[in-house]
């Protein structure tokens, strides 16, 4: 990405909606330039074509994982994202309900909340771009589905030497305050129980159930109410 495209990234990032004359006045562009920088965010997906910002694209350009005062969603998958009933199939595994990823999208958009994986999806599934060859079919399918409806997981949890998920979303936490990064809110939606009484973190759990529909309208209403200000 050129320098000044970036520039302009870092300048739109904490507002909600900008347009051409946004542009003219704030990054000091004639209209010609403005008219070609919006046009080129909004070929980007940055933007809409109402001048609406869309964060997770531009923190994932700017290879930021958040800024400070971020909302995290720490996402599970099967349990969540698909339930006992679900048809579709990733090779022999039970894939993503288009419907589930819909309400997971309800709640990014209500919130502006970020998405990091904690399921055991994650083993294969890579951050980084250029190191998206490494993925199997599972963690490239997994990446379909959210850019399919226009979402984006950001990270993902590393518990390899934690004994289990919560202490691996505080281990998470830590590191990333250690860096200076701030999360004012965070949620976690799994269909397990794992270490979340035994970590202090069932204030922060919404528990789905594999065997009881996954994720549904009740548990983003639950969402949106410990995310929302």
């Amino acid at each position: 990405m050129e320098n000044n495209l970036k520039e302009t990234l870092k300048k739109i990032l904490d507002e909600k909606k900008i347009s051409i004359s946004f542009l003219q006045r704030e990054m000091s562009l004639g209209f010609n330039q403005a008219s070609r920088t919006f046009n080129e965010l909004m070929d980007k997906g940055m933007i809409n074509e109402n001048g609406k910002i869309n964060k997770e694209k531009i923190y994932l350009e700017l290879k930021e994982e958040y800024r400070p005062g971020m909302k995290i969603i720490f996402l599970d998958i099967d349990g969540v994202l698909n339930c006992s009933t679900t048809k579709e199939r990733c090779n022999l595994f039970r894939g993503i309900e288009d419907q589930k990823i819909a309400l997971l999208k309800e709640i990014v958009i209500a919130t502006d909340a970020l998405i990091v994986l904690i399921s055991s999806w994650k083993e294969h599934w890579q951050k980084e771009s250029k190191l998206k060859f490494l993925q199997d079919e599972l963690a490239n399918y997994l990446d379909k589905k959210f850019t399919d409806q226009g979402l984006a997981i950001i990270d993902k949890i590393d518990d390899d030497y934690c004994l289990n998920r919560g202490e691996g979303i505080l281990e998470y936490l830590r590191l990333k305050k250690k860096k200076g990064f701030k999360i004012d809110k965070f949620i976690i939606l799994d269909g397990e129980m794992f270490d979340y009484q035994a970590t202090k973190l069932t204030k922060n759990l919404i528990q789905t159930s594999y065997y009881q529909k996954g994720l549904t309208r009740k548990h983003v209403k639950k969402a949106l109410e410990k995310l929302q200000d």
